[in-house]
């Protein structure tokens, strides 16, 4: 029973990691801008609450230089896209794409290696209402990629 009890508290403070994490990068979004000199970009809308991320990123030679994203989101989906835009500045286009792919099978329950900016969306794995706010700056992301 202790052992349970022991389980049950540190999922709990997992979660509020989690939470906190998230909400940090809510409050303070890295890379909330324009990019003027984006090679490419793309937007995807939340049907269901009307949240719109645009993502904007400026590839050479293959390699993710630059990525921005702006409009407006609930705080999972500006999270998402603030920790997207850590997680894949810098890595070439075919490095990119397997995080995407990545960050929906976490998602979908699947067990899978993430970069450690990453690992805040964890949290929101558990709640299948709010998969499509951390999914729809990913979605633009691979849209601009393609």
């Amino acid at each position: 029973m202790a052992e349970a009890i022991a389980a049950a508290a540190s999922s709990a403070s997992i979660a509020a990691m989690y939470q906190e994490a998230l909400l940090a990068h809510h409050r303070a979004p890295h890379n909330r801008r324009e990019l003027p000199d984006a090679t490419s970009r793309a937007s995807h809308k939340n049907p269901v609450c009307g949240d719109e991320i645009t993502v904007m990123v400026k590839i050479t030679d293959g390699l993710v230089v630059d990525v921005a994203f702006s409009g407006r989101g609930c705080s999972i989906a500006t999270a998402s896209a603030s920790m997207m835009t850590d997680a894949v500045r810098g890595m070439p286009v075919h490095d990119a794409l397997p995080v995407i792919d990545a960050v929906e099978r976490m998602l979908n329950g699947a067990t899978v290696e993430l970069p450690s900016v990453l690992t805040p969306l964890r949290g929101v794995a558990p709640f299948a209402g709010r998969h499509g706010c951390a999914r729809m700056p990913w979605q633009a992301l691979r849209e601009a990629l393609d």
